[in-house]
């Protein structure tokens, strides 16, 4: 069962990877791993409010729904999440596509921002 400080601890995890895949030119991994970071920490938001889901569309729809379009959260986040979903697609399913080092950092940049984000937000959550 995920839990929330799980999660976080996952997605710090990915974060690593990201980093680690991109310095070593495996763009399209770490284009990947920018998603979970994302979805994990998305995922987590949702826990705390008793909303448990997995799968990745059900926790993009679920997190614009509960935080997004309610303005709990900035809506950039989950704007940022929706392109990095289809970014991650692309990476996984589109043998002609070539990322550039800048599109990645910047994807591992929102992620950073978007866990940073849930640092300050779910900080006097029980861990």
């Amino acid at each position: 069962m995920n839990t929330v400080p799980a999660l976080l601890d996952k997605a710090k995890e990915s974060l690593r990877a990201a980093r680690l895949l991109a310095s070593e030119g495996l763009y399209d991994c770490a284009m990947g791993r920018a998603y979970f970071i994302m979805h994990y920490v998305a995922e987590a938001f949702l826990l705390t409010v008793k909303i448990d889901v997995h799968a990745p569309e059900a926790v993009v729809d679920a997190f614009g729904q509960r935080f997004a379009f309610t303005n709990v959260l900035p809506p950039v986040f989950h704007r940022w999440l929706v392109e990095a979903e289809e970014l991650r697609n692309r990476a996984d399913f589109d043998t002609s596509l070539c990322f550039t080092p800048e599109a990645v950092a910047e994807q591992i940049d929102r992620a950073r921002a978007f866990m940073n984000m849930a640092r300050e937000e779910l900080a006097d959550f029980p861990r």
